[in-house]
């Protein structure tokens, strides 16, 4: 359909293939973000400069509604986990997911666990990935929207492209966290739900504060995760699972997506895999061969002892 003259072009966010993009769908109003994957979509996101979500600074119910609705824990009260989907030929026709059975809990799993002192989110979720699979990742880049900002160099901007000032988000090729879980217990009833971005059970004697979200230690609980790829042998190997614990405990499985999911008992782990099987799907033949190319260039960066972006 042609466009009059007088018309703003639409604002793009993204490549051919990105998951975000903005859309006029009235010619005088704010543009709308238009988000691929409509199903997995967990919360509403609109633009910066969206009338119906303006913000006063200056209205004291503005201060208000973070003052209720926000929350802040100490240290010690929270607990941080890291997990991977790692996938097996990510960009075959048939792509198989990485997963432990538990045997203590008699429950499959993706891998994830704490992280250390000092290790950074993407280094735990692959160190805990060994730890209870036995099998080595490393992780796997794949074109997606983050809300991560750029390094402000121009060097920067072919590999991870340019922030779009409308929305806040930078879609590239990248080891972005591909979802966060975060887990709230109801105290009357301790049943726990893990989901993407923020679901809460609250206390129901408290209408803002959540309450004991580890029913085993009531410490507030979120899980970072990143999607991987193996590093060599896909089978496990006991050498690699340094806990003797581990290695009684978990038995390790690849499962196709389909099944994956059936399998899994946590619906945000179940949510992640469909999360990294959109994102693959999402990819590319030239994705692909970018991705490949910058980790070659990341593991020469490495092998002269610099650290790689990533």
């Amino acid at each position: 359909m042609a466009r009059a003259s007088h018309e703003k072009p639409v604002w793009s966010v993204t490549k051919k293939n990105g998951a975000t993009r903005l859309v006029r769908t009235d010619s005088k109003g704010p543009a709308k973000i238009v988000r691929k994957f409509k199903e997995l979509a967990r919360r509403e996101l609109w633009t910066r400069n969206d009338p119906d979500h303006r913000v006063d600074w200056t209205d004291d119910r503005v201060w208000e509604k973070i003052k209720n609705e926000g929350c802040y824990h100490r240290a010690d009260e929270m607990l941080v986990s890291c997990g991977t989907v790692t996938l097996d030929q990510a960009d075959s026709p048939c792509p198989k997911v990485l997963m432990v059975f538990n045997k203590n809990i008699g429950i499959y799993q993706l891998p994830k666990g704490r992280k250390n002192f000092d290790e950074g989110y993407l280094d735990t979720a692959l160190r805990e990935t060994a730890e209870e699979t036995g099998v080595a990742t490393e992780p796997l880049r794949l074109r997606f929207g983050s809300r991560s900002t750029p390094p402000k160099s121009v060097q920067t901007e072919a590999r991870y492209g340019v922030e779009d000032k409308h929305t806040g988000i930078t879609e590239c090729l990248s080891n972005e966290s591909i979802g966060v879980s975060e887990w709230w217990v109801d105290q009357s009833s301790f049943t726990t739900i893990g989901s993407c971005f923020v679901v809460r059970i609250v206390d129901s004697n408290s209408a803002n504060h959540p309450c004991n979200p580890d029913p085993a230690t009531g410490a507030w609980r979120h899980i970072y995760w990143f999607a991987a790829k193996p590093l060599g042998d896909i089978k496990r190997d006991e050498s690699r699972m340094t806990d003797e614990e581990d290695r009684k405990k978990f038995s390790t499985f690849w499962f196709p997506e389909t099944e994956a999911i059936s399998m899994l008992k946590l619906e945000d782990e179940k949510f992640m895999v469909r999360v990294a099987f959109a994102y693959i799907r999402n990819m590319s033949a030239s994705d692909w061969a970018s991705s490949r190319e910058l980790e070659e260039k990341g593991g020469k960066a490495q092998s002269s002892g610099n650290e790689g972006t990533f």
